[in-house]
């Protein structure tokens, strides 16, 4: 993890965001080999497994206000994971000011997009906006609102753009 200037930055920009573990960034995080199944299991957190490797689903069970409920014991991967805003602010290519501009930018877009997939019949806030989308376009029917449904695809291709370019690290990680 690279340390910005200012060490603090990263934890009020990670405690003003929660993108990571919201189901906007993310739809699964999955366990790392040194990471302890029963001690998760036992703060309460539920696995899914694809082939071996146990996942869990986002919207994290423990986010709460973009805190996590289980920060000293949380996955090796949510300990580790910096989002490209962060390395930005810590290689001092934005400031914290501008990174935080961004985050609040991406909250919003994701906010209307949640509106827009409510409105479209979808209640399922406990899954990641994708599968959210997903699952309105599964459950499309003639009587859809289509202009609904474009302005949702408008919006969500929006999105991925925003989050592929600010957020995502790229294949590799860095």
């Amino acid at each position: 993890m690279t340390v910005p200037a200012d060490p603090d930055a990263a934890t009020r920009l990670c405690t003003a965001c929660g993108l990571c573990c919201n189901g906007v960034l993310f739809q699964i995080v999955r366990l790392q080999p040194e990471d302890s199944v029963k001690q998760l299991e036992a703060l309460g957190m539920k696995f899914s497994r694809k082939k071996t490797a146990p996942y869990f689903n986002q919207p994290c069970r423990f986010l709460h206000d973009c805190r996590c409920a289980v920060y000293e014991a949380r996955p090796s991967r949510c300990r580790k994971f910096e989002c490209r805003q962060l390395q930005r602010v810590a290689a001092g290519e934005v400031t914290e000011a501008e990174a935080g501009h961004s985050i609040a930018a991406v909250q919003r877009m994701a906010a209307e997009i949640g509106a827009l997939l409510q409105k479209l019949g979808n209640t399922s806030v406990h899954l990641p906006l994708a599968d959210r989308h997903a699952e309105v376009l599964a459950d499309a029917g003639p009587g859809t609102d289509q202009r609904g449904l474009a302005t949702l695809a408008r919006k969500m291709e929006a999105l991925a753009v925003v989050l592929d370019r600010d957020f995502r690290l790229p294949p590799g990680g860095k």
